[in-house]
């Protein structure tokens, strides 16, 4: 099978933080991060399949933790990026831990924003069939733009929580390619959980949320931290997303972990 294409930018010098976008969005969610780095690290960031300009499958109907995981692999080893810090945001968050849960020789440490692992959430099941329930009639009624925009507006709460906090500008990136973010919707969901992975890990991680993280997510990540040998869990202030609004706390956490 013939590799996709995959858009990658670099910023700055030293050792290499590759940074996973979230859902939604393109590899220009991470500018303001790449900017508070400055030349402590060289900042790597690519779009992920169907996002922004890299290629995506055709047709593109659905992806998995580990395919996004796969990718990630890819890039740092094109880059020469090993060991690195892999910095991901919700579906890339949860990349990046799959990555160094089982190629941890890929990971000199990793920073989790966010990572949506909702089985850990008992109430989230009921909530993920309602939302399933809601993209369709989004869909039926008004097509694939109507389901962009439910899911831009906040109307999944537990498919897409805190989606409406997105950056204006790369958030552009959903509308542009409605069926890259239909494909990926139900890969946390589907992932099977390497809890074995998490009590062994050695891979030095931070959980980030911020104070107004959605409770599903503070509720995930405080999970997951009980869950994730060698991590802790980081608040930040503000309105987020934590890699926009807050990109020096975030420089600063990868920074101790260089």
């Amino acid at each position: 099978m013939t590799a996709l294409d995959l858009h990658r930018w670099e910023s700055g010098a030293g050792p290499a933080v590759v940074c996973v976008h979230e859902t939604g969005v393109s590899s220009e969610v991470w500018r303001p991060l790449a900017a508070a780095l400055g030349d402590r690290a060289l900042a790597i960031a690519f779009d992920r399949r169907g996002w922004g300009r890299s290629e995506a499958p055709q047709p593109y109907t659905r992806t998995t933790v580990h395919e996004q995981a796969e990718d990630l692999a890819r890039i740092v080893a094109e880059t020469a990026a090993a060991p690195a810090v892999l910095c991901g945001a919700g579906l890339g968050a949860v990349a990046a831990l799959d990555l160094a849960l089982h190629r941890p020789a890929l990971a000199r440490a990793a920073v989790l924003i966010e990572p949506p692992i909702l089985a850990f959430v008992e109430e989230a099941t009921e909530l993920l069939s309602e939302d399933a329930v809601a993209l369709r009639d989004a869909v039926e009624g008004g097509g694939p733009a109507a389901g962009v925009e439910l899911y831009l507006g906040g109307g999944l709460p537990a498919l897409g929580p805190g989606a409406e906090r997105l950056p204006d500008r790369p958030r552009t990136a959903a509308r542009e390619r409605p069926l890259s973010l239909f494909a990926e919707l139900a890969a946390v969901s589907s992932w099977s959980l390497p809890l074995a992975e998490m009590a062994g890990n050695r891979v030095p991680a931070r959980i980030v949320v911020l104070e107004t993280s959605p409770p599903l997510l503070r509720r995930a990540a405080e999970a997951l931290s009980g869950r994730l040998a060698e991590s802790r869990m980081h608040e930040l202030d503000g309105p987020g997303p934590s890699h926009n609004d807050h990109a020096e706390g975030v420089a600063t956490l990868i920074g101790e972990l260089l």
